[in-house]
């Protein structure tokens, strides 16, 4: 169904992943062509399908039998439960019984019935423990229960026509609509670096913390882009410099405000004076911010822009971004995989394929240069958006969130 050319991305992306000095991967052969090609193409026609009228999200991961021992003796096991009986690897299949499993914590275990590859099965289902950040994260571990990732190649479908293509805790790619685009680190770990210190250098807990405030602030702005991407409704979050929201409120034309601060800088800077024995207090306070995250994410589900400070405080949401034309040079944020010879960016962005909402998100942007702007679709990728300083030049990133990390 799909061009071979797509599966050799896959593969080649894998291969890539592999080879990383930055990664840490047991070298292992390659993914079948086939197998790729089986898993791919089911899943992405199962993704089209409705059980009882409503889409259905699943997660299926391609494992031999006889590799099961082989897999959990490098300390990342599963628990893996075969099927008494194995299931045709179809898509009326994968329909029918992907309800009953939750894809943050369990996948479908599919692989071919014999070496003809010509029949696969689902032969089972395995659970590992769900996506941890530093506000779900456990503070106690028992490491006899804990359950990992597998090191074998897994698709997601989250979406229809849309796959996450994934080893272990890391996207190797992304599959939308018949294209394969592989991953790259998040401009939040690098390129944004220099604009969200800059935005947040003014803070009390940046001044008394340094680099542990950031590093909080960093997985707290992580944690509610993939909050609001998780609630499948789209939109756009803005973040202003907190001393420009008068200057760029000319450009905003607001329709929920609120007025009172949600306190998330008072909460960061009380869980970092936390003693580093005040395990449960720690624990409590986190919940407490990811609450606090949640309502932000919730917040820009509805039509227009969720308009946010710096501090993480709500000036506005519903509302809609009316800037002047951008006139300037608009192109693709650099990877971040200069190390390994990989780096690509820069190349023009043709924004006749973007949307109007990209289109008012880049006119913003190239109004307000010091305000950050997030497009989240309703397919999943998170496009970044922001003006490189005063030059006439807009960065765009694709995809900022998903790019290294799983985050379902």
């Amino acid at each position: 169904m799909f061009e071979e050319s797509i599966i050799h991305k896959i593969i080649d992306a894998w291969s890539d992943d592999q080879t990383h000095p930055h990664r840490g991967r047991k070298q292992k052969p390659l993914p079948h062509l086939q197998d790729i090609r089986i898993i791919v193409e089911k899943s992405f026609l199962a993704s089209l399908k409705r059980e009882e009228d409503r889409p259905i999200t699943f997660s299926i991961t391609l494992l031999y039998k006889n590799s099961i021992m082989e897999e959990q003796s490098f300390g990342r096991k599963q628990l893996i439960m075969p099927f008494e009986e194995s299931l045709p690897f179809k898509e009326d299949s994968i329909a029918k019984i992907a309800p009953a499993f939750d894809l943050v914590n369990s996948s479908l275990i599919v692989a071919p019935k014999d070496e003809t590859r010509i029949e696969y099965e689902i032969w089972g289902v395995m659970f590992y423990r769900p996506h941890r950040s530093r506000f779900t994260e456990n503070s106690f571990a028992f490491t006899d229960f804990d359950y990992f990732r597998p090191d074998v190649i897994t698709v997601t479908a989250t979406s229809p026509g849309s796959l996450l293509i994934s080893r272990e805790d890391s996207i190797i790619g992304r599959f939308i609509n018949g294209s394969f685009e592989r991953s790259t680190p998040s401009p939040i770990g690098y390129a944004l670096v220099p604009y969200l210190l800059d935005a947040i250098k003014s803070h009390e807990g940046f001044r008394k913390f340094q680099n542990k405030y950031w590093l909080f602030y960093r997985e707290a702005l992580l944690y509610l882009l993939f909050q609001a991407a998780k609630r499948g409704h789209g939109g756009t979050i803005v973040l202003l410099p907190s001393n420009k929201i008068e200057q760029y409120e000319n450009v905003i034309v607001s329709k929920y405000v609120l007025k009172e601060s949600f306190k998330l800088n008072e909460l960061i800077v009380k869980v970092l004076s936390l003693h580093s024995g005040d395990i449960a207090a720690r624990s409590g306070l986190n919940k407490i911010f990811a609450e606090r995250l949640d309502f932000l994410a919730q917040s820009s589900c509805i039509d227009g822009a969720l308009i946010i400070t710096a501090d993480l405080d709500i000036l506005s949401f519903g509302s809609t971004l009316d800037a002047p034309k951008w006139g300037g040079s608009i192109i693709k944020g650099p990877d971040g995989l200069g190390s390994n010879g990989f780096e690509t960016g820069g190349e023009a962005i043709d924004v006749s394929k973007l949307g109007t909402k990209h289109n008012s998100a880049i006119n913003f942007a190239g109004a307000c240069p010091d305000s950050i702007v997030f497009v989240i679709s309703q397919d999943g990728p998170i496009r970044l958006i922001l003006r490189k300083n005063e030059e006439k030049i807009i960065l765009y990133w694709p995809d900022c969130l998903t790019s290294m990390f799983v985050e379902i």
